[in-house]
């Protein structure tokens, strides 16, 4: 263990002894933020993907007209607006769904509401969001003005001129913070922070460990390959864990960005993030022959995987013909769950599926790196099922 300690220092301190690393994974996620930050910071964003739900605990025929009258509203509102329409629940599965972050708003219809609307009762219907969320306000403020509108047109219909549906406003859940587009920012910085150190640094180290024949050193000494990929992986989660530190800090120290990166789901998809990063870079690293060649698989995969990741733009605003490939991207899996878990956003994936794409990730750079690093050939693609 002391030489896989040993080695994970030696990696660490070789990234701030060159100038070129130093700044492009200590320093430039940090810049880039400063960068975007100042230049967009304080802009609200502007298209976002709501998520509401329509719960009724009454089957009266006002409610399902209320219902449906928003349903076929809604399908002109296009992909940015997403609606569940539930019977027969109570209010305290809906409160659940819109606190746990599953929905931004949701209109609950109380039971024997309809009866006591046209008796003259004071029968009201609910509108819950989470609090100090821009796409939380914004979808309780559509749901209210369909619900007055709705509520005029078919009261007016009864003969009821002067009755209008009353509306109660909740907010359940979140924090009070407004959303910019620097709150929207900061987690796909992060996650590029992760990624580019990951497809640079691993196989800018272990290529070159190849190509003077270090590697082959490596392996014939008492240190394993476990042991040599151990100690740089160690290497790799200081560098990122500062890296994270470096860019939080600045976030809330010079824009003001308090997002609750300590919550388990938050650092569990920062994890991911660093594990997917790490087992690209050893893909890489195992395809590649010369230093050259690594760098240019690196860039190829670098730019599309981040741009088509939703780390710096909603993942509403790409073409659809674009969206296979985003669903098949880790980084947009781990963009969306990661600012889902900060309760900035409702995902457009579910959490399985987006866990079942990065398992698969993980799993297959993983599984393909162990095959070929260290083989004869010095790195060629080999089949999976080959021994290590």
């Amino acid at each position: 263990m002391k030489a896989v300690l040993a080695l994970a220092k030696c990696f660490a301190l070789s990234s701030v002894r060159e100038w070129d690393a130093l700044f492009w994974f200590w320093l430039f996620p940090a810049l880039l933020l400063a960068l975007l930050g100042a230049a967009f910071g304080g802009v609200e964003r502007g298209e976002m993907e709501l998520r509401v739900i329509l719960a009724a605990a009454e089957k009266s025929s006002l409610a399902q007209a209320l219902l449906q009258s928003f349903r076929e509203m809604a399908k002109g509102a296009g992909p940015s607006l997403r609606v569940e329409i539930l019977t027969g629940v109570d209010l305290t599965r809906v409160r659940k769904e819109v606190e746990g972050g599953e929905a931004q708003a949701a209109l609950f219809i109380p039971f024997d509401f309809s009866a006591e609307l046209l008796a003259g009762g004071k029968a009201s219907v609910q509108i819950l969001y989470r609090r100090g969320e821009a796409g939380s306000s914004a979808a309780a403020s559509f749901l209210q003005e369909f619900v007055e509108e709705f509520g005029l047109a078919l009261l007016q219909g009864e003969g009821f001129l002067s009755r209008k549906i009353p509306v109660e406003m909740r907010e359940v859940g979140g924090e009070a913070r407004p959303l910019r587009y620097v709150d929207f920012l900061l987690p796909g910085v992060l996650l590029m922070a992760l990624f580019v150190y990951g497809l640079f640094s691993v196989p800018s180290a272990i290529v070159r460990a190849k190509e003077v024949g270090l590697l082959k050193r490596y392996f014939a000494s008492p240190l394993s390959k476990g042991g040599y990929l151990l100690g740089f992986s160690l290497s790799a989660l200081l560098v990122n864990a500062f890296q994270v530190f470096l860019v939080v800090v600045l976030g809330r120290l010079a824009f003001g960005v308090r997002l609750p990166f300590l919550r388990p789901e938050s650092l569990g998809f920062l994890f991911l993030g660093f594990a997917i990063s790490l087992g690209l870079g050893f893909l890489v690293s195992a395809f590649s022959r010369t230093y050259q060649g690594a760098m240019a698989w690196a860039s190829l995969l670098n730019l599309p995987l981040q741009f088509l990741g939703g780390l710096y733009f909603p993942l509403t605003a790409m073409p659809k013909v674009l969206r296979p490939f985003m669903a098949a991207n880790p980084l947009t899996h781990l963009a969306e769950g990661l600012r889902a878990s900060l309760g900035l956003s409702t995902p457009v994936y579910p959490l399985w599926l987006s866990l079942l794409v990065l398992f698969l990730w993980l799993c297959g750079t993983f599984a393909f790196s162990a095959c070929a690093l260290g083989r004869k050939d010095e790195g060629f693609f080999r089949p999976l099922f080959c021994s290590v």
